[in-house]
């Protein structure tokens, strides 16, 4: 039989072939690795660099699983599952069994549809081209995935009292296998000329295979022989024939021993030879009755071993209970293996074919590991396992079982949730699975959200609501740290300046306050006014942007001509102590026009300030700068500047020449005053 086949891909890199074709790796955002040539060190060998040191490029390949969901007909199906997983995690594990599979359907209908439009978006693309095998690829998966959703509904969800599981699979067979039932639908439309088409008898043998004698019997009724004493007696054969009710009625004992009594019947009718005049339909009854010839002969037309066993369990054993099923499934499965090799055909089983298997042995361990594996970056497996969790089927063998079921459920949650945050049409949907797993999704829901690309400010906005919503504040903090560094590369320093207030980041809103202030002393433009005028309290995170702003204001009452309250305003400034020192020649210049003003705006003790100012901080400061340049002639050394002056000495001379005159103007005016 098959063997499960791993995956094998080569990876060329020149300089990993030198040491051994050794690689590492190193998983970064999502599901994707980064692998690069790595050199192993043991205790044999020195870690010292190569020859090739500094020599050969590395080569850092990044790898990462297909990711379907991208295409938009599978887009919807995660869209449309996701609401229903929402729904689930409502109920909080208190809902009833018909609420729980209610919302199995739900989800089986959600992939029949997804179903149909692949089929429908495979008959329209080209022929022999990439699009339509992708589709036929998809078809294919979500084909699996319904099949053992259908089968994982029946045995755990819509569980009969009696916990006979017969008549469901006799269902979940016709549902899956529609070949017969479809030719039989074409038959009865025929009326009587039914029996003259070659399929008729086809048709009914597949009937009869898969359980669905009533269909079955309504074919024989357009017989034109149907009056014939054999098929009066099939007739009345199949309708004696008793069927067990799963939802109450008969014992079980009382059930096996009326059917007991029935196959009894039926085989002495047969040993009678009444029918051997129709030997099509003594087959027929032979294989009701489970005839081990009769079905034996029949077994090796089936491409998939379970495709016959409900229709075989139909007629031996109707009474077939969830925990016996593992055994007949592997019985079963032996007698369709060697039929098979008789037949030269050699048995093989698919991957679908061993989840079938572990499903009906109840091995729910193998059949998570198993739908793992299908390709569909485990949205199966996350919403099969969650659902089964919160209706309480999930079992599993540990030392804690229940303990054991919350971390599996939780870390496919995780998984699943943490792969669609990387995808930038998908985060929205990949909340709620993060929002839903333990702390740990919530924590790396919060990391989540920061690595989001942002591509509109509408969208960060958007991302900032619900920050603020889950009280994700290190979240918040850091979007607005990144939308203020991309409008200050784009140049929208009036966004930058509110993204960093926003962000309450104090070394964040200073950084680009000193960009501002630098910007204008160098060029005397003063970079977003409106925005910095309306800052108003939001100035205190940072006495930088408190500058900024009574720099602003100051600005603005010199620009209006309004001097007594921008000179009293400047000088609140310099005594502030909160003046960045590359600012001092630009503060300590707009001291110049309202210095040298014939009518002074400037009082004498004010101006002495100024004075001290120019000598215990600029002059300093230059002082510090010129012996620095010296120490270091080959360094660049910012020596501070205005816009107005180039040279910093002139500044220093301007200012000594204009507080001396200012002075004495000043104080002879306040002594007439007093006078």
């Amino acid at each position: 039989m098959e063997d499960e086949q791993t995956a094998i891909f080569g990876i060329v890199d020149p300089l990993s072939t030198r040491f051994g074709n050794t690689l590492a790796g190193k998983f970064v955002r999502g599901n994707k690795i980064a692998v690069h040539p790595f050199r192993p060190i043991t205790s044999s060998t020195r870690d010292n660099p190569t020859e090739y040191a500094g020599k050969d490029p590395v080569h850092i390949q990044m790898l990462q699983p297909e990711f379907i969901f991208d295409d938009p007909i599978l887009r919807s199906l995660i869209a449309e599952a996701n609401a229903t997983f929402v729904t689930l995690q409502a109920l909080k594990r208190k809902g009833s069994k018909t609420d729980y599979t209610k919302i199995s359907r739900t989800y089986r209908s959600i992939i029949r549809a997804c179903l149909e439009k692949l089929q429908d978006a495979a008959v329209v693309a080209d022929e022999d081209t990439a699009e339509k095998e992708m589709y036929q690829q998809y078809i294919s998966i979500f084909y699996s995935i319904e099949c053992v959703w259908h089968l994982s509904e029946i045995l755990f969800l819509d569980q009969t009292p009696s916990n006979v599981v017969v008549p469901q699979l006799l269902e979940w067979v016709r549902f899956h296998f529609p070949a017969s039932e479809r030719m039989a639908t074409d038959l009865l439309l025929m009326g009587r000329d039914a029996s003259d088409s070659e399929e008729y008898w086809p048709a009914l043998k597949g009937l009869v295979l898969q359980g669905q004698v009533d269909v079955a019997r309504a074919l024989l009724q357009l017989h034109p022989q149907t009056e014939s004493a054999a098929f009066k007696m099939t007739e009345q054969i199949l309708k004696a024939m008793p069927t067990f009710n799963v939802y109450g009625g008969f014992s079980i004992q009382k059930f096996r021993s009326q059917w007991q009594y029935w196959i009894t019947d039926t085989e002495r009718k047969l040993t009678a030879n009444i029918l051997s005049i129709e030997p099509s339909l003594e087959e027929l009854v032979q294989l009701i009755i489970g005839d081990t010839q009769t079905w034996n002969t029949h077994i090796h037309n089936s491409d998939y071993w379970y495709e016959y066993l409900p229709g075989y369990l139909f007629y031996t054993n109707p009474a077939c209970k969830h925990f016996e099923l593992g055994t007949a499934a592997n019985s079963w499965l032996d007698r369709w293996a060697r039929m098979k090799t008789q037949q030269g055909k050699e048995p093989q089983l698919k991957h679908l074919d061993k989840v079938i298997l572990s499903l009906m042995e109840n091995d729910m361990h193998q059949v998570i590991h198993a739908i793992q594996l299908m390709a569909d970056n485990q949205w199966f497996v996350t919403h099969l396992t969650d659902l089964l969790y919160n209706c309480g089927q999930l079992q599993v063998v540990g030392e804690h079982q229940m303990n054991d079921c919350i971390k599996l459920r939780d870390s496919l949650l995780y998984e699943f949730g943490s792969n669609l945050m990387t995808r930038s049409s998908l985060w929205q949907l990949g909340m709620d699975y993060l929002q839903y797993c333990s702390e740990e999704g919530v924590a790396a829901l919060e990391l989540c959200l920061t690595k989001i690309p942002i591509k509109t400010e509408r969208q960060a906005i958007k991302i900032l609501e619900i920050c603020n919503k889950m009280g994700f504040y290190n979240a918040e903090q850091e979007i607005c740290k990144v939308q203020a560094k991309q409008s200050l590369d784009e140049e929208r320093y009036g966004n930058a300046l509110e993204w960093a207030i926003r962000s309450k980041d104090t070394i964040y809103v200073t950084s680009i306050a000193d960009f501002l202030l630098k910007h204008y002393s160098k060029t005397g433009d003063m970079l977003c006014p409106d925005i910095i005028a309306n800052i108003g309290a939001k100035m205190f995170i940072s006495p930088r942007l408190v500058f900024l702003v009574k720099y602003f204001d100051f600005y603005q009452f010199y620009r209006k001509r309004d001097f007594l309250p921008a000179a009293e305003l400047l000088v609140n400034l310099l005594d502030s102590k909160i003046t960045p020192e590359y600012f001092w020649p630009s503060l300590l210049i707009d001291t110049i026009p309202l210095l040298e003003s014939k009518d002074p705006k400037i009082l004498s003790k004010e101006t002495c300030a100024i004075l001290h100012h120019l000598e215990s901080e600029l002059v300093p400061l230059i002082e510090k700068k010129k012996k620095r340049l010296q120490k270091f002639p080959d360094e660049p050394v910012n020596i501070l500047k205005d816009y107005r002056i180039e040279n910093i000495e002139e500044i220093i001379n301007l200012l000594r020449l204009a507080c001396a005159r200012n002075l004495s103007r000043a104080i002879i005016i306040e002594n007439t005053m007093m006078g």
